[in-house]
């Protein structure tokens, strides 16, 4: 229970949220401030609490003007099933929310106004984290689905990729339904630079899962990935190769003829720990 409570100061509220909410007083908008705040911090606490459960090490939840982020120390070498699981947390708790916000209503405990901007907000909380956008938990699924059939890193180039696409097609949507949505604008600006600040990332995100999958918690890994390569390949390069979730073993060619199968610490303890980043695989062995 502990660690469920110690979640609570985890909790960071953005400085422009609290500039929103003075603008809100002063604009006769506290209410409806009141009721997404409350709808974005239980979304935000699904994630950790899920993640709490599967023992993962929360950083912080941040509570955003237009929504929020959890923010995991994981970096891609947790199995599946529990990404899963903590990914999809949050978007059920509009489950549930919707159903009590609904049976107050019909128990006369919230007028008709309330309950209809109630459900309108968690209706359009839950259609939006959906969007395959990253850091959207829609793009985060996105990224788990990848990242299942393609190397990690390929896998992250790709979903930068199609989430830049998808936001290209709602910001065309935007201009001609609803161009006058200041918050819908914002929002798309969140996400368009959250979306560059990952492709910028893309070199740390990888060397992060590669660190956490030399240093951190070993994984079970259900699967054997086998990689063939010359015996000529940069160490480095065979490392872009790793998947996510999968055990390597890494097959090394010379003249057409297989000379051996190193195992992946190998080559990440040679990477890592020898500093040899640009040496070939037949350094390795011969």
């Amino acid at each position: 229970m502990n660690k469920y409570l110690g979640l609570l100061g985890k909790l960071h509220v953005h400085p422009l949220l609290w500039l929103i909410g003075g603008m809100a007083v002063l604009t006769a908008h506290f209410k409806q401030l009141c009721l997404l705040f409350f709808i974005v911090l239980i979304h935000e606490l699904g994630h950790a609490a899920a993640a709490a459960f599967f023992s993962w090490r929360v950083k912080r939840i941040l509570l955003l003007p237009f929504g929020g982020v959890a923010e995991m120390e994981e970096h891609g070498n947790r199995p599946f099933r529990e990404e899963w699981i903590v990914t999809l947390a949050g978007p059920a708790q509009h489950l549930w929310l919707t159903a009590a916000g609904f049976f107050l209503w019909e128990a006369g405990w919230m007028d008709d106004g309330s309950w209809e901007l109630f459900f309108r907000y968690n209706a359009a909380l839950f259609s939006l984290n959906l969007l395959p956008i990253w850091p959207l938990d829609g793009g985060k699924l996105l990224f788990l689905l990848l990242s299942y059939r393609r190397p990690f890193g390929e896998a992250h180039r790709n979903m930068v990729a199609i989430s830049a696409a998808v936001l290209a097609v709602s910001i065309v949507l935007l201009l001609a339904f609803a161009p006058r949505q200041l918050d819908l604008w914002a929002i798309a600006a969140f996400l368009a630079h959250a979306l560059w600040q990952e492709k910028k990332q893309h070199p740390y995100v990888v060397m992060r899962f590669l660190l956490e999958r030399y240093y951190g918690k070993k994984g079970d890994y259900a699967r054997l990935q086998t990689i063939t390569v010359p015996a000529d390949e940069r160490i480095s390069a065979v490392l872009q190769r790793f998947y996510r979730g999968q055990k390597h073993a890494i097959v090394v060619v010379r003249d057409g003829r297989e000379r051996t199968t190193l195992d992946e610490n190998e080559l990440l303890h040679a990477f890592f720990a020898e500093k040899r980043t640009d040496a070939p695989l037949g350094a390795l062995i011969y």
